[in-house]
């Protein structure tokens, strides 16, 4: 039954009540538990829909009713709906931007994959993996990948290896079919739990066509399950290539270290000898300072040596033992230790002390005239 929506009411108790009308008649209809089998905002009044259901009477009121399992819109249906608004809401909160993808290892030691292990899917993954290196480790997380608790099974395993650190890379996927096949990998639950992952997840859901919400969440994108384990374990070959082209690059940096190297001895040997020149100047110069500097300390030691001698003798000449050599004496008072230089300076009585060069005698003035 097809027509469009009026008199939309959604109760607290989850149930939706509104009129369905046409060009030519209307029927009160009925979703039980609204909230847990389709978004809300996805009808509203105005919204042309196709319903399925059953009719029922409501004998209170002696009225028919359409009690609905499942609303369609013309034109798009809801899963579609649903899926491009969550789309919307996390591409707005950032969980798809570019800037936050970890890259993948270069060659992980252990692979952790979240899938159906009864599943085709593990199969081709396996033999990719086994098929390039035999002792590759591979962590097989079980879960459901389609019915209504398969989202909360893989988000678990996702939160499961991100936790643990067991493994360095993820793979989450399953092989083709429709879109309520592919659902759980449409679910919030899921984007979420690879946003907060810190391993790096990689999706593979469905074919190369199919694009879920976890392909836009996870770090890397694979077309099928078979292309991610291809993405995920590279080839030997790859491996040598870019160990050739490492080994390449590694030698012409050596070889350009070496002239680079090699030009700037030869600068240095043009500078050495430059400085060694200098070198020969300065020590010319040094030596002609050295001897001005030992030529002047000879005439200043000269001139210090004559006036030295020059002291010594006027100090030799005053010394009084040399004036008493040349037959001269010295009076003094014997009590006051006063020298007598006339005979003013004596009075009867006074004892007198008579230095000579070789000694001294002792008298007493009796009479001036003495």
């Amino acid at each position: 039954m097809q027509g469009e929506i009026s008199n939309f009411k959604l109760y607290p108790s989850g149930h939706l009540y509104f009129t369905l009308k046409d060009d030519n008649a209307t029927i009160r209809a009925i979703v039980f538990n609204f909230w847990d089998k389709f978004p809300e905002s996805m009808i509203e009044d105005g919204t042309a829909v196709i319903c399925k259901g059953r009719v029922d009477v409501y004998e209170k009121r002696g009225e028919y009713r359409l009690l609905i399992d499942a609303i369609e819109v013309q034109g798009l249906g809801l899963l579609q709906l649903k899926f491009q608004k969550l789309k919307e809401k996390l591409l707005k909160e950032g969980l798809f931007d570019a800037g936050r993808k970890k890259p993948l290892p270069l060659l992980p030691q252990v692979v952790g994959i979240v899938t159906s292990p009864a599943g085709a899917a593990i199969r081709d993954m396996l033999k990719v993996i086994y098929g390039k290196y035999e002792n590759m480790s591979v962590l097989i997380y079980p879960a459901k990948v389609q019915g209504d608790d398969a989202c909360y099974e893989i988000a678990e395993g996702i939160d499961y290896f991100s936790r643990t650190k067991e493994v360095d890379v993820i793979i989450i996927g399953r092989g083709g079919g429709s879109l309520e096949d592919l659902a759980p990998f449409n679910e919030e639950v899921v984007a979420r739990a690879i946003y907060a992952s810190e391993i790096p997840v990689v999706s593979a859901v469905g074919h190369e066509v199919d694009f879920t919400i976890a392909d836009f969440a996870a770090d890397v994108r694979a077309p099928t399950p078979t292309a991610a384990a291809d993405i995920v374990v590279r080839n030997k070959a790859e491996f040598l290539d870019a160990i050739l082209d490492k080994e390449k690059k590694l030698e012409k940096g050596i070889k350009n270290i070496l002239e680079k190297s090699r030009f700037l001895l030869y600068q240095g040997s043009m500078e050495l000898k430059e400085r060694k020149r200098l070198f020969t100047d300065y020590r010319m110069y040094l030596d002609e300072l050295l001897n001005n500097m030992m030529h002047g300390f000879s005439v200043y030691s000269r001139d210090k040596r004559v006036q030295l001698e020059a002291l010594s003798q006027r100090i030799s000449d005053l010394n009084p033992d040399n004036i008493l050599r040349r037959g001269y004496s010295i009076t003094i008072k014997k009590d006051t230790k006063e020298v007598i230089a006339s005979a003013e300076q004596v009075v009867k009585g006074d004892e007198l002390l008579v230095k000579l060069y070789k000694g001294e005698t002792e008298c007493t003035v009796t009479d001036k005239r003495l």
